[in-house]
């Protein structure tokens, strides 16, 4: 849909939760990016295409805004399909003025959010940062290319989902401020005029996407009891070889699993221990420098942990993955359960009772209203599987790609909505529109009067 007005599509993009024809959030960075590093991910800095000497643009508060954070968010905007101008023009520029205006708003509604001790459920974060790794992920063709690019934009997989769970908390928490003051907005009122003219600038002709809205069940292969032993017993000799004497680095290119870092020999670089999985952030918070500890179990297989150094909340990590190797016997059992939770389902069973048992604690079960055309970010298996959607019908199982390269999973989908693309009608979404410009109108007031409450230097 297109929004009208730079203070719209900010509110828009910021209160993305509270609109009904809200467009995409931004990302919201709680720290700036790394200067140096050149990303061909979301999230990641400005392209070689944009050369810039970074500086301060504005600071908010107790905190600075960089140059190079306005160039990844015009970065993001133009991987989403948004149109950007050409480096050096006008039009640029204002958008670059433009998209700091809302980058200080997110910041400003941030430090607010931090005021009021927002706090994120741990489970909601883990999920949520799950999700949008998913679905990164599974834009590209395949979860090596991913990986590759991971390695590309100069991170790790641990640090690239590090940096994506700190733009997940950050928005989570503006949103959970905003729901939490939906009804102190300043009053505002709608007239009719405002109403059709919304309509008429953005939707009238327009065609309504076509959307899909479905519940899954995804099933990962677990590995056989002999499988775990022998996985142990060799996590067991490596430590025994690192405790003897072997290099570090040496047994993580011979021995690990994980090949986002093997050849870095296992670096995962400066951690904070809230991206890490718990019994890893615990072993490697407990361990002394220098010293490997482990194996230490966690869904991904047994690590080997060394911390090499330490600087406030953050630990510098290697380690080494051994992952229990799967076998058709496990891929097997998987299957059959998958075809019997399939089965359960299209007998009437609800989806998230059989999701909270049997599916993967990551992936989310409900996606409502998905548009259509881009079902393929789940995967390509998706994309085949759910060709001909018919709401209530029941697809799968079938196989697709797991967060781990080679380690495919088991999906059961129920779909459940379908809606074919068509014309808007005003009188169809009239009290949506109502409904959205006046949380766009309250909110724009709102903002208005924090930004008196916080300190503001703007330098564009």
């Amino acid at each position: 849909m297109r929004r009208s007005g730079t203070r719209t599509r900010m509110v828009a993009g910021i209160c993305a939760a509270a609109f009904a024809l809200g467009s995409p959030a931004p990302a919201v960075t709680q720290e700036p990016p790394p200067s140096e590093q050149q990303a061909t991910l979301p999230g990641g800095v400005a392209p070689d295409s944009i050369e810039t000497v970074d500086r301060i643009v504005a600071v908010v508060g107790d905190t600075a805004i960089l140059y190079s954070e306005i160039i990844e968010s015009i970065v993001q905007a133009g991987a989403q399909g948004e149109e950007v101008p050409e480096v050096g023009t006008p039009e640029f520029d204002d958008l670059a003025r433009e998209t700091l205006s809302n980058l200080v708003d997110a910041r400003i509604l941030l430090q607010k959010a931090k005021e009021s001790d927002i706090q994120v459920p741990q489970e909601m974060l883990d999920g949520e940062t799950d999700r949008r790794f998913r679905e990164i992920r599974n834009s590209f063709p395949s979860a090596t290319e991913f990986q590759a690019a991971v390695t590309k934009s100069g991170r790790s997989l641990v640090q690239y989902r590090q940096w994506l769970r700190g733009q997940v908390r950050s928005q989570m928490m503006i949103d959970e401020y905003i729901r939490s003051n939906r009804n102190n907005l300043p009053p505002v009122s709608v007239t009719d005029e405002e109403i059709e003219a919304y309509y008429a600038e953005n939707l009238s002709g327009e065609t309504r996407p076509a959307s899909i809205s479905l519940e899954q069940v995804v099933i990962e292969p677990e590995p056989g009891e002999a499988a775990r032993d022998s996985a142990y017993q060799l996590a067991m000799q490596v430590l025994t070889e690192l405790r003897d004497g072997k290099d570090f680095e040496v047994a993580a290119r011979e021995y690990s699993m994980d090949l986002s870092n093997r050849e870095q020999g296992g670096d995962l670089g400066w951690v904070q221990r809230s991206a890490l999985v718990p019994a890893f952030g615990d072993a490697a918070w407990a361990a002394r420098t220098g010293e490997p500890v482990g194996p230490v179990l966690t869904r991904f297989g047994y690590h080997i942990i060394r911390v090499d150094n330490v600087r406030g909340g953050e630990r510098k990590i290697r380690h080494i993955l051994i992952q229990p190797v799967l076998d058709e016997a496990d891929f097997r059992r998987a299957g059959e359960l998958a075809l019997a939770v399939a089965d359960s389902i299209r007998e009437g069973a609800d989806v998230k009772p059989l999701a909270e048992r049997y599916g993967m604690r990551e992936v989310p079960v409900r996606f409502p209203d998905i548009p259509y055309d881009q079902i393929g970010q789940f995967g390509e298996a998706y994309a085949r599987a759910l060709a001909n959607p018919v709401p209530g019908a029941v697809v799968g199982p079938f196989q697709t790609e797991g967060f781990m390269p080679g380690r495919p999973v088991f999906a059961v989908v129920k779909i459940t909505g379908f809606q074919s693309e068509g014309r808007w009608n005003l009188d169809d979404i009239r009290e949506q529109i109502r409904e959205s410009i006046l949380n766009e109108k309250g909110y724009v007031k709102f903002l208005d009067e924090l930004r008196h409450e916080v300190y503001v230097d703007n330098r564009l």
